[in-house]
């Protein structure tokens, strides 16, 4: 969205509004363009086919009632050359610019198919940990941005793009500025006219300071905007921070840092910075403390009391991914050395990845020997094809419940094992635990015996007494 600025008033302009735009005519039969994507407040995003490298691309097009706003053309232009500027992972790549047939400028990108982290947020099915896994490469791309002297200033859940395979790309940098000139070691920015000709190095912001730029215009989306953003002041990356605040809140808590019955209400919110609610709710989500004091010290009203940049963001989320992990890997390891079952994790090639203690105790065998061979080596002869079967269930995503099988012993004895299973898919590998119920079977056989026996009297005595 835009805040324009008429007069005393502002004019909130929000939502695409377009007449008629059709699929652009491109100067060359390379691409194919597919169907329409997205409609954004900038441009028309279609899928298209690159027919010399047989790949789907992603076609931007501005659209053309923004078509006459120099402010437009020049956003768009600055997109293409930020995300060519930051070779990043988290960035989509540029492949090419150019001009439509009808004069409209478009870029070719990659393209990232997965949802954004507004829909998955919305959906309330992804768990909290991977929201902020998430969050956490979206904090080292932009603090890889930060570096560079860029600040995008849109920062949302809908302008974050999560792939098919857990890759996170930060989108649309139409609204990014420079907020520092180059030195001569810094690989200089070049941009280009429409028709393609090369201009002068990209400024930093005409005659703003070192580290702060100031805003033509407003804009940006007022549920995350910064109050210097909001009031159109001089910007540095702590725009940026207050924005990562923001969406960090909205994980912690369900809501961003602004809400309101309209568009102006919540622009009048950030204009005024008034985040005590969400600070409330942030103080009583019941949460981890350090990442809610991050989310905190993020939102505060005076860009001085915040965060300098997004790399102290990626720093602290880093550190908390790494002290969940260790804490994950402690608990694992107290659960495999104290559970009173035989416990482990084997791989989807039939090995033994890991074992608990209590393998060794009732097989007789050392860990050593248990991970060296197939498992399979380890079973009786007359159970290993519907121990077999098993496997291919678990292989097929289906859990194994109950499953008894007998393995043969270091000193050549039968050990009868209960198993229940479930294949994690994503790591291609099968957590397991047994019981040994050797004894309990052959009580049951005892017991199957002597009712057999019992049955066997019983029956001769009928046959006594009937004849």
């Amino acid at each position: 969205m835009s805040v324009a600025e008429e007069g005393d008033d502002f004019v909130i302009i929000s939502g695409p509004r377009i007449a008629g735009d059709a699929p652009p005519e491109l100067p060359t039969d390379r691409y194919q363009i597919i169907s329409l994507l997205q409609t954004g407040g900038m441009g028309l995003v279609y899928r298209a086919r690159d027919q010399m490298f047989e790949r789907d691309v992603v076609v931007k097009v501005l659209r053309q009632d923004r078509a006459m706003s120099s402010t437009a053309i020049s956003d768009f232009a600055k997109e293409a050359q930020v995300m060519s500027f930051l070779s990043h992972p988290g960035v989509t790549p540029i492949y090419e610019t150019g001009v439509c047939r009808n004069g409209l400028p478009f870029h070719v990108m990659k393209l990232v198919d997965g949802v954004t982290l507004r829909e998955m947020i919305a959906a309330g099915r992804v768990e909290t940990a991977e929201l902020l896994s998430i969050f956490t490469d979206v904090c080292q791309t932009m603090a890889f941005a930060h570096t560079k002297g860029v600040i995008h200033l849109d920062l949302k859940p809908s302008n974050i793009m999560v792939g098919e395979f857990g890759e996170v790309n930060v989108m649309d940098w139409g609204l990014a500025m420079y907020t520092r000139r180059q030195s001569e070691d810094d690989v200089w920015l070049t941009r280009k006219t429409v028709g393609g000709d090369p201009l002068s190095p990209m400024p930093d912001g005409g005659e703003a300071s070192k580290l702060i730029t100031r805003q033509s215009q407003i804009n940006g989306t007022p549920q995350y905007m910064s109050p210097e953003q909001a009031r159109g002041s001089a910007l540095d990356a702590r725009a940026d921070v207050f924005s990562l605040g923001g969406i960090l809140c909205e994980i912690l808590t369900g809501h961003a840092p602004y809400e309101g019955e309209s568009l102006r209400k919540v622009y009048q919110s950030a204009l005024r910075s008034k985040t005590f609610v969400s600070l409330e709710r942030l103080r009583s989500c019941g949460l981890d403390n350090a990442l809610v004091q991050l989310a905190i010290h993020c939102l505060q009203a005076k860009f001085s009391d915040r965060p300098t940049s997004a790399k102290v963001l990626a720093h602290v989320m880093q550190a908390h991914q790494t002290a969940t992990l260790r804490s994950v890997q402690s608990d694992m390891n107290r659960f495999f050395e104290l559970s009173p079952d035989m416990f482990c994790i084997a791989d989807r090639n039939g090995f033994f990845v890991r074992v608990n203690d209590n393998f060794s105790r009732v097989l007789g065998y050392s860990t050593d020997e248990l991970l060296s061979k197939p498992f399979i080596a380890f079973v009786h002869k007359d159970d290993v094809a519907q121990t077999i079967d098993q496997i291919k269930a678990l292989n097929e995503g289906r859990p194994v419940i109950r499953f008894r099988n007998r393995y043969i012993g270091s000193g050549g004895n039968h050990i009868t094992l209960e198993w229940t299973a479930k294949s994690i898919e994503d790591e291609q590998l099968v957590f397991a635990v047994a019981r040994d119920v050797t004894e309990g079977v052959s009580n049951e056989i005892a017991i199957a015996n002597a009712e057999h026996v019992q049955n066997s009297i019983e029956a001769e005595r009928r046959d006594l007494m009937s004849g």
